[in-house]
């Protein structure tokens, strides 16, 4: 995983827990108890037990790779309903860097909870401790509170399973805003490769915060041009190491290193303009005449790159960078991408298929990684392509999206798979089989999507339906 990949960023939550402890004796309508259940000192008990199964919650059931947890502040107000500045300064102290939070505590925390919101504009979520036997109301009334005043992001998590929904969401987002694309055109246009694409790329900018870096593309060879023995040694033992971890090569394995040798270039301009993700057209490069004279293309390298973390999608598709991005990090998997198209001949059993050239080990997960195959992708046998036999995982449930080009809408889609087309065809033809519910509405629904579909294995339907409510995108299921 390279350090600047887009799975490294975390969602720095600031626990806070409020706790009303009555300083003086007294029953009433908001008190209850007798003898010493009415004293400090047993609400200050009661306060600190809860206090201790909130932190154990929140380490026992957080995904400490997705979430940095801060030292809980706590937060003691009385009876006079006075809230102590020092306290709410210290729980707000590092404001700058929290993106969220985690509320629980005692008694008539939504007051508290409101002032915690309206100072710092960061979103506000709740949870009921886990040994609760129903949903808490402080956040209830809080939220109704926040939103009617235009604060929009406020939530209410039932358990813990639907809070780390939450906050692994919020995480995709932060890691979008925290996402610069190597954009290898000379300028903001649109690759003949695909015009759904985007229609203008500050739509991309202002939906998801991802900055754009303009590059142009014949730089990468003249950087090849200028390697050293040094890089030119570290590409090949990078070539060698692919042939021995592969399953099977079926081309000539020397071939590999002009791959590598584009892969090593694109990291290095990478680095050198602190980008973490990367396309580049497909088309415009090979009229160049480059590739041939090289002999490589860019679906190694696209399929490394996505390996390594780093969001790499094929002819200069802004939208399919930033679906990958997306599903890489909802899903901690490393996606496929490719065209999107109904086998019309079986279009009554719904059959699909989804073909690029550009497996990964890693599609099954980050930890889990594969043993591929490498076929070449020309008939001169050069361009090298990893290759999986989707065949063997018939039955799998995979899930599926594209971003609109206004970046306005994300179709999600699930299916099953059924096969593997063109396993070891040489040419962008390798392919996974799927079926899908509906086929004659997934190609109605397309239509306003475009034909590149990034997948991964698993269902995540519930997960890309909150990402786009959280971004305001219009989520269209098929």
């Amino acid at each position: 995983m390279r350090k600047n990949s887009v799975l490294n960023d975390k969602l720095v939550i600031q626990p806070v827990f409020i706790s009303l402890q009555h300083k003086h004796v007294f029953m009433g309508p908001c008190r209850y108890g007798i003898g010493e259940e009415l004293t400090y000192d047993y609400d200050h008990e009661m306060a600190q037990k809860d206090l201790e199964y909130f932190e154990k919650d929140m380490n026992d059931y957080l995904n400490p790779a997705e979430v940095e947890l801060l030292d809980t502040k706590f937060i003691e107000w009385h009876e006079d309903f006075a809230v102590p500045e020092d306290q709410l300064n210290a729980a707000i102290a590092e404001n700058e860097k929290v993106d969220a939070y985690l509320i629980s505590g005692t008694r008539l925390i939504s007051y508290v909870s409101t002032i915690i919101g309206k100072r710092t504009n960061k979103p506000l979520v709740w949870v009921p401790l886990s040994k609760s036997k129903q949903s808490r109301l402080g956040g209830i009334d809080a939220s109704a509170h926040m939103h009617a005043l235009g604060y929009h992001e406020m939530y209410n998590a039932l358990d813990f399973g639907e809070l780390n929904r939450m906050f692994r969401i919020m995480r995709v987002r932060k890691a979008l805003k925290n996402t610069k694309i190597m954009y290898a055109l000379r300028n903001n246009v649109l690759s003949f490769g695909c015009v759904s694409s985007f229609i203008n790329l500050q739509d991309v900018t202002d939906r998801f915060g991802t900055e754009i870096v303009n590059y142009n593309g014949r730089e990468f060879f003249n950087m090849m041009d200028e390697f050293t023995e040094e890089d030119n040694e570290q590409a090949k033992k990078y070539a060698e190491e692919l042939v021995r971890e592969a399953n099977a090569v079926h081309m000539p394995a020397e071939n590999i290193v002009n791959d590598c040798k584009f892969y090593l270039a694109v990291n290095k301009v990478l680095d050198q303009y602190d980008c973490n993700a990367f396309t580049i057209p497909c088309f415009e490069m090979c009229a160049t005449r480059e590739l041939n004279k090289r002999h490589l293309t860019f679906c190694l390298t696209n399929s490394l790159l996505k390996d390594d973390g780093i969001p790499a999608a094929c002819a200069a598709d802004v939208g399919s960078v930033i679906s990958l991005d997306i599903m890489m990090n909802i899903a901690r998997k490393s996606p496929h991408m490719g065209n999107c198209m109904v086998m019309v001949k079986d279009i009554e059993n719904n059959t699909m298929r989804i073909l690029h050239d550009v497996a990964t080990r890693c599609m099954k997960g980050y930890d889990n990684p594969d043993k591929v195959d490498y076929v070449s992708f020309t008939k001169g046998n050069w361009g090298a392509t990893m290759r999986y036999d989707f065949a063997k995982d018939a039955g799998e449930t995979i899930t599926m999206i594209n971003i609109s080009p206004k970046m306005d809408k994300i179709m999600i889609a699930k299916g099953e798979i059924t096969g593997c087309d063109d396993f070891l065809t040489q040419e962008c033809k390798h392919a996974v089989v799927f079926k899908v519910k509906d086929a004659r509405d997934f190609h109605a629904k397309q239509e306003y999507f475009g034909q590149h579909y990034v997948w991964v294995y698993g269902d995540y339907t519930e997960d890309l339906k909150a990402f786009a409510k959280l971004m305001g995108m219009e989520a269209v299921l098929a």
